[in-house]
């Protein structure tokens, strides 16, 4: 079944670039600075944060601008796209009822048009890494594989958002409302340092917390994460992105019906 539904994209590999494009101009049509909202949107936000954890909590990190912005830029990503998955279903309805589209098609290209925006944010990352972090080292031929990590791991959210709002709609408002507090579960804006021991064990059971370490510590720390961590990572993406999947096709014939 797997390899039939891969064989069905790289066949509607022009169709999925098409609704890549089509997510882009929609998402900044009118738009005066277009994609620059990317570079700038996680700019402001480090300015807010650093402001707030910084300067007024008087978090000791090091850098914290790098700090929070390696581990933002990709809780961002991550939050963006499953949101956007989680009712595409629902708007790309009328089209899949019309004509046979693989369904899976619609899950991916909004996972990969915020790949476009991550590409983009990350500019002002790399142009400040060697100004104010460690600069660049051979660690950060990692990045790829933390951003596969991440990417099997939106997918596979994503498949099971999409799949679960076609029946029920408010899973959508609902999963909107439970990724901000996800974010702050996740040690993005603030060290792993300062959290309470008998906390550790619930705050490692967050699997964006491995994800978000294989992408930081190549940039931040300028070393390669753990192997550990690089397994539980491993093992979180892939195992989310076969569950997401075995959810979605197994509900998949029926979504003509109630979209």
């Amino acid at each position: 079944m797997f390899k039939e539904d891969l064989t069905e994209l790289i066949h509607y590999k022009d169709l999925l670039y098409n609704l890549v494009v089509r997510d882009l101009t929609v998402r900044y049509k009118r738009s005066v600075l277009g994609f620059f909202w990317s570079m700038l949107n996680p700019l402001l936000n480090t300015i807010v944060f650093t402001i707030i954890f910084s300067t007024i909590f008087h978090f000791g990190v090091k850098n914290f601008i790098i700090y929070f912005l390696s581990g933002y830029q990709l809780w961002n990503f991550f939050a963006q796209s499953t949101q956007v998955a989680s009712y595409c279903l629902l708007r790309n309805g009328p089209l899949f009822k019309k004509i046979y589209i693989p369904k899976t098609i619609f899950v991916i290209s909004a996972v990969l048009s915020n790949m476009v925006n991550l590409a983009f944010a990350l500019i002002p990352l790399f142009i400040l890494l060697p100004i104010l972090g460690k600069g660049f080292h051979l660690s950060l031929l990692f990045l790829p594989v933390a951003i596969l990590f991440v990417v099997m791991f939106s997918v596979g959210i994503s498949f099971v958002l999409s799949a679960t709002a076609v029946f029920f709609n408010d899973i959508i408002d609902m999963y909107q409302i439970f990724i901000l507090p996800w974010m702050y579960l996740t040690p993005i804006v603030y060290p792993i340092d300062i959290v309470p021991k008998k906390y550790l064990l619930f705050l490692k059971l967050n699997p964006m917390y491995y994800i978000v370490e294989c992408f930081r510590l190549p940039i931040y720390m300028g070393e390669l994460p753990h192997f550990q961590t690089v397994c539980l990572a491993l093992l979180v993406s892939v195992a989310t992105l076969v569950i997401g999947y075995l959810v979605f096709t197994k509900l998949s014939d029926t979504f003509v019906y109630y979209v």
